[in-house]
């Protein structure tokens, strides 16, 4: 029997500030921080390069995004910001609980002067989303409504990527189409089950 992992865990970012972006995440996504750690001074486990962790959370797990600031004789403090485009970390992705709640991020976000990226919809889960990025310059992706798999682990068609404004979104015709285009395929794996 092959091993499968249970769910993704969390994610572990290096940055310049911990307190700064503690505060991003507390302040734009509601997350909120489990506790803050300094390494010892022996170079251990984390902290052979690792100085200073803090470990936030959105839920009970002890925590889903990891913070790290890095030892000044690994990532001196005048290091470039994360790369715009590179191997590594391309981006994070959050889940909102409905598209008024994406709505009001990006409204707050903008307001704030958060760089937006863009936003879009189509593509592999479809969802309608929007991408800005962190204090650090990594890219976060904030959506609704991604596509779920079905029993038989086939995604449905989706629709070609575009941006789109995402204020004048119609997120109900959207809910529509999807739900018509579940039924479209239960329909056809029944005709494929059960030929005439």
């Amino acid at each position: 029997m092959q091993t499968r992992v249970a769910k993704l865990g969390h994610i572990g970012l290096t940055v310049r500030d911990i307190d700064r972006t503690v505060q991003f995440y507390e302040r734009y996504l509601g997350m909120r921080l489990t506790e803050k750690f300094e390494y010892p001074p022996e170079k251990i486990g984390h902290g052979v390069a690792v100085q200073a962790g803090a470990f936030i959370r959105c839920d009970v797990t002890h925590h889903e995004l990891s913070i790290f600031k890095m030892r000044s004789d690994i990532i001196p403090d005048d290091a470039p910001d994360a790369p715009r485009y590179g191997f590594g970390l391309h981006h994070i992705a959050f889940e909102l609980a409905s598209p008024q709640d994406l709505l009001a991020l990006l409204k707050k976000m903008k307001e704030e002067g958060v760089e937006i990226v863009n936003c879009r919809k189509g593509g592999p889960g479809n969802q309608p989303r929007f991408y800005a990025r962190d204090p650090d310059g990594n890219l976060l992706e904030f959506y609704w409504g991604i596509d779920q798999i079905g029993w038989d682990g086939a995604p449905r068609a989706y629709d070609a990527i575009r941006e789109i404004d995402l204020f004048n979104f119609d997120f109900e015709a959207y809910v529509d189409k999807r739900e018509a285009d579940a039924q479209e395929a239960r329909n056809g794996i029944r005709s494929r089950q059960n030929p005439q």
